[in-house]
């Protein structure tokens, strides 16, 4: 009997680490946007947690690289000013932004669950084209939104 308590206990203990993202869906999509002319690259790759066709979450990884220090500052405070906009504005964005070693990477997650979605789409009219009739991000216009930047998804 205590092997079968200490065995339940250990499931559960793996199912609260696991968190949320328990039972849901996980599409990648990944961009690579070659700026040389402007002396820089910008690659993407985004992490779309879905549940029943509805964006719950999206992890993002931005990373600006260029050999011009200028060019990096530049990113830099842009993306910092962008997403601290973004979350003062709609709320649920965490981020981080650093710029090391020739590269800027912006690591955001956006919580869809914690978003004012019904704000944003008011403020961002072409964004109806991507949500349900309850303002939900749906899957399908997700990927079509990183699709029409000229990301590649998978599924």
């Amino acid at each position: 009997m205590k092997k079968y308590f200490k065995f339940l206990f250990v499931l559960m203990f793996v199912f609260l680490l696991a968190g949320c993202k328990v039972g849901k869906n996980v599409t990648k999509c990944s961009l690579v946007s070659d700026q040389s002319a402007s002396n820089y690259v910008l690659k993407s790759d985004y992490k779309i947690y879905s549940s029943k066709d509805i964006v719950k979450q999206v992890e993002t990884v931005e990373t600006v690289e260029s050999k011009n220090n200028t060019i990096l500052a530049y990113f830099e405070d842009q993306l910092k000013k962008q997403y601290k906009s973004y979350n003062d504005t709609y709320k649920g964005y965490t981020y981080d932004v650093t710029n090391k070693d020739g590269k800027v990477v912006a690591k955001v997650t956006i919580d869809y669950t914690k978003m004012d979605l019904n704000k944003f789409v008011k403020d961002n009219p072409a964004m109806n084209s991507y949500v349900d009739k309850n303002n939900n991000i749906t899957l399908k216009g997700i990927k079509t939104m990183y699709q029409s930047m000229g990301a590649k998804c998978d599924k």
